[in-house]
């Protein structure tokens, strides 16, 4: 649950941060679109503007010249009219004549249906000047239209440069061609409107003939004309619409310009004015850099906002998890120990009990505060008189208690519980309230009281220890005694003849079975005493010495061959000396036993059964035993005239030494018992 709510916090933190994301880049292209646009829009109004004006100023111009033209031609036609032949001398026409003079017109001409120059505003003039074999002169004279006509750039003969040759037809009275009537002006004189204007070095203004002549160009403040436009676009865009806007690259200088034309039919030209793309989108190209580095910069520091609270998110997700992992390792703990921990509030007398306490008091739901009358219905009064004691105790001293109480749950069962009470003081020293843990002991008085018990029944069973084991071991001395002074009684008898060496001898043998028998009960009575066994570095040689005696003592006249192998004599272990000399005599009396009723053949093996063990042996040549199950139990016999607890008191001992005593192997071929001791240094 925990996992898949942080996933969703991560998904609306990286939802968010995107959004947000995404949301300023919208307004950072959406603003620099409509920038734009206006740019554009901007830029398209004043192109159009200029054209119009560039328009208007050219019309004025061009009338200028057609009045002008048409003046002549009235004022003048006399010179039209005169004879042909012989050819006429050129006559001056003073330019201060004219009504409608223009300060563009620079040279008047008056030209007779033959070509020849017969007018001019020129001062100096050549002789004979024809222009009948000319273009524009056979364009009039094959035209009836009297319009006048702007004819592209072209040296005049009469003024040095290039001008524009502005014409118009004449005709005679009787309708026939009588010449032609022209006017010079310069083609920047098409474009000076703007001299005083500002025109960017990209912008352009042009004056372009139908005929894809261009008659006048300027591109900032350079001025150029005479430029072959046919086929090119600006032509293909004219002849679509005489008056169009559109964005195309220049045909001259391949620049995106927006465009826009204006057509004047009268005099078989257009204008256009070009805006550079590049120039009306400079400023907002800038202005969008700018945005695009704020838009950059917002998601940068956006993505390690969400970056950051991701990793923060991830750390507290973490700790909680850490945190939840304790917890429950700390229930867990709570519930193999069967404890719990509480708070008290000293004024509301309440009790607040942790979950794993609440279930321990078989309590269901969730846990509530508890008041102390309730707490008392468990552990009853008894229990409250010990709490109150126990709270008086903590406001005096300040320091923790510890206690023990019994409560009746309510399934009826009785649980000893053992408290631990803590103060919780504030500054002043002032007891606030006070909190602890509540174990359940029950387990333990229980084991208590087991032990108890075990222990009444193991003094009886040391009772019944000694009782078996004076049984076990007073047989063969007493029964030796006895049999001794029975044999002294028949010869004290009237009827034999007394013989007093003899007697002596008897009677000290039955006395050393009776002190045989003593020594016995003494050291049974050091076996089955609650004394620590006292652990010393021994000679397993000097025990087992010792141990054979022992035997032989108790068997007069038996024939017991004990053979101990090489090596017997270095072997050396930590065991209680006495202890282990019963053990190896129990272990021999039961090899010579399994022997009869041939010569016992009893082998004693001692070796290391590694640096810190030392083994040693015992083996004769019996039948083996032949009882099922474990022999070392009490009152498991091995034979059949044994009480079966010898082996018993064996791994008694063995084990109070720490160390262990087994049977290595058993069958018809013989017995070996076994024992390993801790090995002396």
């Amino acid at each position: 649950m925990q996992s898949s709510l942080s996933l969703k916090v991560r998904v609306v933190i990286v939802g968010t941060a995107l959004a947000m994301i995404a949301l300023v880049w919208f307004f950072v292209l959406t603003q620099i679109e409509h920038e734009r646009r206006q740019a554009v829009d901007s830029g398209i109004r004043e192109n159009v503007n200029r054209v119009i004006a560039l328009e208007q100023y050219v019309t004025r111009t061009l009338e200028a010249a057609d009045l002008a033209t048409a003046y002549v031609s009235d004022r003048y036609g006399q010179l039209l009219e005169g004879p042909q032949n012989p050819v006429p001398l050129v006559r001056a026409v003073p330019l201060a004549d004219f009504a409608v003079r223009s300060p563009a017109l620079r040279e008047i001409n008056v030209i007779n249906a033959q070509g020849a120059l017969v007018g001019s505003s020129v001062a100096s003039v050549p002789a004979r000047v024809n222009v009948s074999t000319t273009k524009t002169f056979l364009g009039h004279r094959a035209s009836s239209s009297t319009a006048l006509r702007v004819n592209p750039p072209s040296r005049s003969r009469l003024l040095p440069g290039w001008f524009l040759l502005l014409s118009r037809r004449v005709n005679l009275k009787d309708g026939s061609f009588g010449g032609t009537v022209s006017v010079q002006i310069p083609p920047s004189e098409l474009t000076s409107f703007l001299k005083n204007g500002s025109l960017s070095d990209t912008d352009l203004v042009s004056v372009i003939g139908l005929d894809g002549i261009t008659r006048a160009r300027r591109t900032g403040d350079v001025l150029s004309f005479g430029q072959d436009l046919r086929g090119k676009q600006v032509m293909r865009m004219q002849a679509k619409n005489p008056n169009i806007t559109y964005l195309g690259a220049s045909a001259l200088d391949g620049k995106v310009r927006y465009f826009s034309h204006r057509r004047l039919p009268q005099y078989g030209i257009f204008v256009t004015s070009g805006i550079s793309q590049a120039a009306i989108l400079a400023p907002v190209r800038t202005r969008a850099r700018w945005y695009v580095v704020g838009g950059l910069l917002f998601s940068i520091v956006t993505i390690l906002a969400a970056c950051l609270v991701l990793v923060l998110i991830k750390r507290r997700v973490a700790r909680e998890a850490e945190i939840n992992a304790a917890n429950a390792q700390l229930r867990e703990a709570q519930h193999l120990a069967r404890l719990g921990d509480w708070s008290f509030d000293p004024v509301r007398e309440e009790f607040l009990w942790s979950d794993s306490l609440w279930a321990m008091y078989e309590r269901t739901g969730n846990p509530r505060p508890v008041p102390l009358s309730e707490f008392g219905d468990i552990i009853g009064q008894h229990g409250i008189e010990t709490f109150r004691f126990v709270l008086k105790q903590i406001e005096a001293e300040g320091e923790r208690q510890e206690y023990e109480l019994a409560a009746r749950l309510p399934s009826g069962v009785i649980s000893h519980r053992r408290i631990v009470a803590v103060p919780d003081l504030d500054g002043s020293g002032r007891l606030i309230g006070v909190h602890g843990t509540d174990q359940d002991i029950t387990p333990r008085k229980l084991l208590e009281s087991l032990q108890e018990q075990v222990g009444h029944l193991s003094r009886i069973d040391g009772l019944n220890a000694i009782a078996a084991t004076l049984a076990h071991e007073l047989t063969q001395p007493l029964t030796a005694a006895s049999n001794y002074l029975s044999g002294s009684i028949m010869m004290l008898s009237p009827q034999r003849e007394l013989d007093k060496a003899v007697l002596t001898e008897t009677l000290g043998a039955a006395r050393t079975q009776i002190l045989n028998a003593g020594e016995i009960i003494r050291r049974v009575r050091n076996l089955v005493t609650s004394r620590q066994a006292r652990v010393e570095a021994i000679s397993i040689d000097d025990v087992a010495t010792s141990a054979i005696k022992l035997v032989e003592a108790a068997n007069p006249g038996s024939d017991i061959v004990v053979m101990k192998e090489q090596g017997f004599e270095e072997a050396r272990a930590l065991a209680d000396p006495i202890q282990l000399q019963q053990v190896l005599a129990n272990l021999i009396r039961n090899a010579r036993d399994a022997s009869r009723p041939r010569e016992p053949n009893i082998i004693i093996r001692a070796s290391p059964a590694n640096p810190r063990r030392v083994e040693v042996c015992v083996i004769d040549d019996g039948p083996g035993i032949r009882s099922g199950g474990d022999v070392f139990s009490p009152f498991t016999r091995s034979t059949n005239d044994g009480l079966g607890i010898g082996l018993a008191i064996c791994r008694t001992l063995i084990e109070a030494m720490d160390g262990r005593i087994w049977v290595a192997e058993t069958g018809p071929s013989g017995t070996t018992v076994c024992i390993s001791l801790p090995a002396a240094e």
